[in-house]
């Protein structure tokens, strides 16, 4: 990351729709942790699949690691937090949108379902949320030098070894004006592999308005955008791939949102986000139907109509 004093003007005009790349490498992507790649990247430039494989402190807290041959793709256990997804699909979707820049007040006017309404500011602990994201995924990198890989995914820059240099190069700017205002700036990278992975051809991509994250009566809190982000993108992949049971069970929800050891009262609390979420779902037309399933007295899963 790098500081500039210049007060240039940027012009940004955020985007409404967040757009979520769907082909092998950003799932790739979405399931690799920050906190189990971050000690490679200490002890690594570059990261080959059998030095992962034969990586003995990777073994040991690492399980399952899935490597297919001829698809080039491997699932590490639990992928990264969806606030950290929901981030990285911001910055995706603006630099589609053909911004090269945003800043932490629209992300969270983005996250928030607010986009367009300029005095929606994020708070302290908002901002500091965003801005820890923004770190964890310009620090997170993995380098690899399979180049059937890179041919398949329509990468021929003659640099398979760097087919993923890191999952959100950026760098901040401080002293710039945003539309005239004073504002912290993120720069992407014009090269970006993952934002370039969003334009292969063919690729399916999930896309929605980001008004769906404006939940009625729901504070935007990073387990509240955590939760309606992993539950939307879900429940939008089960629409565009017909053979995925439409059903979300609140375990798996907690688990990828890290709330499975939480207190009771916190996943009871979750629950009702999940279950406000689907009402505001169904308000919007996304879902048609949906039911609580229980085993026992309590609350199992939610089974939905479209």
């Amino acid at each position: 990351m790098t500081s500039s004093n210049s007060k240039t003007n940027i012009q940004i005009t955020p985007t409404r729709t967040i757009v979520i790349p769907n082909d092998r490498l950003s799932k790739k992507l979405f399931n690799l942790t920050s906190a189990d790649l971050q000690y490679w990247i200490e002890q690594h430039r570059t990261i080959k699949f059998s030095e992962l494989l034969n990586h003995k402190r990777f073994g040991d807290i690492i399980s399952p690691i899935k490597l297919f041959v001829d698809d080039e793709s491997f699932t590490i256990s639990e992928p990264i937090d969806p606030f950290d997804r929901a981030v990285l699909a911001v910055c995706i979707s603006e630099w589609k949108a053909g911004n090269r820049h945003t800043t932490p007040a629209i992300i969270y006017r983005a996250l928030s379902g607010k986009v367009g309404r300029g005095d929606a500011e994020p708070s302290k602990n908002q901002l500091a949320d965003i801005l820890n994201s923004l770190k964890v995924l310009t620090k997170l990198q993995i380098d690899y030098d399979m180049s059937n890989c890179c041919q398949k995914l329509g990468y021929n820059d003659g640099k398979p070894e760097h087919l993923v240099s890191t999952l959100l190069p950026a760098c901040y700017l401080q002293g710039t004006t945003v539309n005239g205002k004073d504002a912290t700036v993120i720069t992407f990278d014009r090269e970006s592999p993952l934002f370039r992975a969003a334009q292969i051809k063919n690729n399916q991509i999930l896309s929605f308005d980001n008004s769906l994250l404006d939940v009625p009566h729901q504070k935007n809190t990073r387990m509240n955008i955590s939760l309606k982000f992993y539950v939307i993108t879900r429940v939008l992949e089960i629409k565009l791939h017909k053979q995925l049971t439409p059903s979300i069970i609140f375990a798996d929800v907690f688990q990828k949102c890290r709330i499975l050891n939480a207190s009771r009262d916190k996943k009871c609390d979750a629950r009702n986000i999940i279950v406000k979420l689907f009402e505001h779902l169904q308000a919007e037309n996304l879902v048609k139907t949906f039911q609580i399933n229980k085993k026992g007295v309590s609350p199992y899963s939610i089974y939905f109509t479209f």
